[in-house]
């Protein structure tokens, strides 16, 4: 039985994507249909789908969410942001790795100057069957949100591989804004499940984690430790899409817009390049 949205949350349908419906609560949408024009269409299933089940939500007016990633390439995903900038709607994307819980906590305004993180995946494990092109994204994706910034000045990639296939990738930016962030990526047969090693800094305080689902520790000097985002969500792609409703309830920016997942991809395709 559907549960009843509570008060204020936009209406939502979902397609291509009956498991994360049922666990939203709602009734699966037919695929590429928006019949009653909903506040907000969730979008999932084939990839090669999602930017035409998005484009015809846009054009019913509707805003769409789309799972990552958002599109098959970065051309397709470029043609859906100019429809929706038409059309004056919100698209919003689920951030590669599901960290919009996390990175809740982060203080209003908060820049840092160093990030580093550290993204162990254990073979067979979650992290692992993201494949590497969506751990990539995530890792890239994490750096900017913490970095404030998207333009990157400089970035090295350094690969390791064991009989042709990637292993480890080790990235290093240098964003637009002078903050800088190291990232290592790397698949394991010796750890009992995934581990996240999440830090950044800027003069006068830090932040840290060990889950992409939170919570995060915000430290100050002088005021010590404490934990400012909530328990980890248990599942993270409904936590991505309640903070995109909740956005769209409350006339704010998508938490995780189309153009930011743009800028995500643009980046893995010129680490791909570096690592060929």
């Amino acid at each position: 039985m559907p549960q009843t949205p509570p008060a204020g949350r936009p209406r939502l349908s979902v397609v291509g994507e009956p498991d994360l419906a049922s666990r939203l609560g709602l009734p699966a949408a037919p695929n590429g249909t928006a019949d009653d024009r909903p506040h907000v269409v969730v979008i999932g299933g084939p990839v090669e789908d999602r930017v035409e089940h998005a484009a015809l939500a846009v054009g019913a007016g509707a805003h769409a969410f789309l799972l990552w990633p958002p599109a098959s390439s970065v051309g397709a995903a470029e043609g859906l942001a100019d429809r929706a900038e038409e059309a004056g709607v919100e698209v919003g994307v689920a951030r590669p790795l599901g960290a919009t819980a996390a990175l809740a906590g982060v203080p209003a305004g908060w820049v840092a100057r160093l990030v580093t993180l550290s993204l162990v995946a254990r073979l067979e494990g979650p992290l692992a069957r993201a494949g590497w092109a969506t751990l990539l994204a995530g890792a890239l994706d994490l750096c900017a949100t913490l970095a404030v910034a998207r333009d990157v000045t400089r970035l090295d990639a350094v690969a390791e591989r064991d009989h042709g296939a990637l292993r480890a990738v080790a990235l290093a930016a240098r964003f637009e804004n002078g903050a800088y962030a190291q990232a290592t990526v790397r698949f394991s047969d010796h750890v009992a499940e995934d581990e996240i090693a999440l830090y950044a800094s800027r003069p006068g305080s830090r932040v840290e984690a060990r889950s992409l689902a939170g919570p995060l520790c915000v430290e100050a000097e002088g005021r010590g430790s404490r934990l400012v985002s909530e328990a980890p969500h248990p599942d993270t792609d409904a936590a991505e899409v309640d903070a995109f409703a909740a956005a769209v309830a409350a006339r704010r920016p998508a938490p995780y817009a189309l153009d930011d997942a743009l800028a995500t991809l643009r980046l893995v395709e010129r680490v791909r390049g570096k690592l060929r």
